[in-house]
């Protein structure tokens, strides 16, 4: 109970207006996570809006915090795709480990689907996933697993192009299990269950409680590894294009 107290005083986010790294004004919080504050910054010489990402002050002796660190700056250094932040810039400011990067246009699912009630129905939570596809594919072909494909870390821009985001979890593809098809198959029911209304009492599977096409329940269930797992990315999307245009 001590420790969680003095983590808690100790990884206390800094205050909007203050200006970190002689160049990053804190506009507000995005989040925090397991290891990392995330703000929303103006960059004062750049001239651009962009992302700092630190690490909790609580992590950055501990060997766990420190390779988290150091692996995504890393990573994000080596990665350039247009759904992808851009790394700008690693730095220090205070004793706190800190860096800075693309700040990517859009509103994740989270949003859309708490905030702005957004409904998503079959087809087009099929469709979201497909374009989602090619990002992932990326990764994999980089050899990345992102590790935490979930809604807080999936956006949509104006232009219906989606974005990918948050790679503190991300890892090296060690052996099937890391190539993200679980996470696809938990993102893919949070939008279908946007249309989804509850008339039971008592909880059920997802099977029992959404009605879907034989081709979007196999997909699901090739995700989940409920059936034979997929082997690729391409016989994913294959199976996508057909149950969409069933």
């Amino acid at each position: 109970m001590i420790k969680k107290i003095w983590s808690y005083f100790q990884d206390r986010p800094y205050p909007a207006g203050t200006v970190i790294g002689d160049r990053y004004e804190l506009v507000k919080i995005l989040g925090m996570g397991s290891y990392g504050i995330t703000y929303f910054c103006r960059d004062q010489i750049g001239g651009r809006n962009c992302v700092v990402k630190q690490l909790k002050p609580s992590k950055k002796k501990t060997k766990q915090g420190g390779q988290a660190y150091e692996y995504e700056t890393t990573l994000l250094q080596q990665l350039d795709h247009p759904s992808i932040p851009k790394f700008y810039q690693q730095f220090q400011h205070g004793g706190d480990y800190f860096f800075s990067m693309e700040y990517m246009e859009g509103r994740n699912f989270e949003d859309l689907i708490f905030e702005d009630q957004t409904k998503y129905n079959e087809r087009e939570s099929l469709r979201i996933i497909q374009q989602l596809l090619p990002i992932v594919e990326y990764l994999h072909e980089n050899g990345i697993s992102h590790g935490d494909i979930r809604i807080p870390n999936v956006m949509m821009d104006q232009q219906q192009h989606m974005k990918l985001i948050d790679f503190g979890l991300a890892r090296e593809i060690a052996n099937e299990s890391d190539r993200d098809f679980n996470a696809l198959g938990h993102f893919l029911l949070f939008l279908l269950y946007t249309t989804y209304v509850s008339d039971k009492k008592k909880e059920a599977s997802w099977e029992e409680e959404l009605t879907l096409r034989p081709s979007t329940r196999s997909v699901i269930r090739r995700l989940f590894e409920l059936d034979e797992p997929y082997s690729s990315l391409r016989e994913l999307s294959d199976d996508l294009t057909r149950a969409i245009n069933t």
